[in-house]
């Protein structure tokens, strides 16, 4: 028996069937996606360097669900549109890319070459230290170094540029950080040292001076000043250098106040220097370390500066047969000769020479002193001889060594025998012509009191003498 079907049912099926073939058309329809890699960042990278990659898709007839990478050496590197990787292995890798569409259709793969190098290692700094790590103030410290790999090394602080290895001497002077930086393509590594500057409060010993000795005679200031003394010591941080200090008792300012590191200093200090300020001259020394300490100054020691000589003059009467005779006989004791004389330029007395014979052998104990007076009589300097051999006859010098400044005018050379004995006697000899020497006159003592100028009297008749003064301002 046939069942006859409702027209709902039939509805119902004619609507199912409407369904089923849209679903099988769409299927038959769908259009598969496209991918496309824009970029990857970079093309060529060292290893573990991170690779950016960045693709996209398109699908016409859907949306994209899942994107997939793939590198012909790694496999599946990647799962989005866009991602960064750094652990590509080395060599060269065929990037493959493709997306999937919301109906799980998956486009056809996009390719791409990315190189990867093996990866340049950063420099290794093997070493870097300082010996001593601790100096004194001025001391000094030793830097040294060895780095592998590195295309430049430096080091802070001054130094600069260096080999790969080596060492270089170095004085801070505070305490002070030294860094080494090793650079190559893969970057840069730093390592430091520290020398610590360690605090000097002990000043050096005091100089001990040598030449010139105390009292010495030093040229004029157009030839060089010589200074010497022994080297100072100091533990610490060591001798920086010395002061020396030259100058006249008196003066306002130092002739010299030098700076020098070793111990000695000669100098041209240039100039002259006249008569009146050619004693009572000092000089002195003090050592300072590398710490800037100064130690006491040294002892004092004094010297004199030789006269500025310009020329030489003469004074002299030479001729003639008189003689008198000076010394000790009864009746008179201790007869003293002098002479007279002009000096018409200035200068440094020099010597005064007067012509003597002896008839006593004993006399060569007897000292002969001969007094430089000046106009008024008043003793300047004195000199002395000692007597000489019987028989003995000639020109017998006294030397005033250039101490006396003499200016034009009136003076006297006064002989005598200090502390006679009886009958050693001296002749002297002249001219009994006074005017052979018309600028000058003989002059006698007696009464056994020659030093005192009252008992001095003129004669007529003159010495033989000479008279020898060196000029200068």
């Amino acid at each position: 028996m046939k069942r006859k079907l409702s027209n709902k049912r039939i509805a119902a099926f004619l609507s199912l069937l409407v369904i089923m073939a849209t679903v099988i058309a769409g299927c038959a329809l769908n259009q598969p996606p496209t991918a496309y890699i824009d970029s990857i960042v970079p093309g060529e990278a060292a290893q573990g360097e991170a690779v950016t990659f960045t693709g996209h898709g398109t699908d016409t007839d859907g949306t994209l669900v899942a994107y997939r990478w793939t590198s012909s050496s790694d496999g599946e590197i990647g799962t989005s549109a866009s991602f960064t990787t750094s652990s590509l292995s080395v060599g060269s890798h065929t990037i493959s890319f493709r997306a999937q569409d919301n109906n799980g259709a998956w486009s056809a793969n996009v390719t791409a070459t990315v190189i990867v190098t093996e990866a340049i290692p950063n420099p290794i700094i093997l070493s870097f230290d300082a010996d001593p790590g601790a100096i004194n103030p001025g001391g000094t410290s030793t830097l040294s170094w060895e780095v592998t790999g590195a295309a430049t090394v430096s080091i802070d602080q001054g130094v600069g540029n260096v080999a790969l290895s080596g060492t270089r001497h170095v004085s801070p002077g505070e305490t002070t950080i030294y860094t080494l930086a090793a650079t190559n393509e893969a970057g840069s590594v730093n390592a430091t040292v520290q020398i610590t500057v360690q605090e000097d409060t002990t000043p050096p010993s005091i100089p001990v001076l040598t030449s010139p000795a105390e009292g010495a005679t030093l040229p004029q200031p157009d030839e060089a000043w010589s200074f010497n003394w022994n080297d100072s010591s100091d533990p610490g941080s060591g001798i920086a250098g010395y002061q020396l200090y030259v100058i006249r008792e008196g003066a306002g300012s130092p002739m010299v106040n030098a700076s020098v590191t070793d111990s000695e200093c000669s100098e041209i200090v240039g100039g002259q220097i006249t008569h009146g300020y050619l004693d009572n001259w000092t000089w002195k020394v003090r050592a300072q370390n590398n710490a800037g300490l100064w130690s006491p100054w040294s002892a004092i020691r004094t010297f004199s500066v030789e006269p500025k000589i310009t020329g030489t003059l003469m004074i002299s009467q030479t001729e003639g047969t008189a003689s008198a005779w000076f010394g000790a006989s009864p009746g008179y004791v201790n007869v003293g000769q002098g002479q007279s004389f002009q000096v018409t330029e200035a200068g440094f007395f020099h010597q005064f020479q007067m012509y003597l014979t002896s008839s006593s052998s004993s006399n060569s104990g007897d000292i002969i002193v001969c007094d430089l007076r000046d106009a008024g009589g008043n003793v300047l300097q004195s000199a002395s001889i000692h007597g000489f051999t019987a028989g003995n006859g000639g020109w017998q010098t006294f030397n005033f060594n250039l101490e006396t400044y003499v200016t034009p005018g009136t003076y006297y050379c006064t002989c005598y025998v200090s502390n006679p004995i009886e009958g050693h006697n001296y002749g002297c000899h002249g001219n009994s012509d006074d005017a052979s020497y018309p600028d000058g006159t003989r002059y006698v003592s007696t009464g056994g009191n020659p030093e005192d100028w009252s008992t001095w009297y003129s004669e007529v008749w003159d010495l033989f003498f000479k008279v020898i003064i060196k000029t200068g301002p």
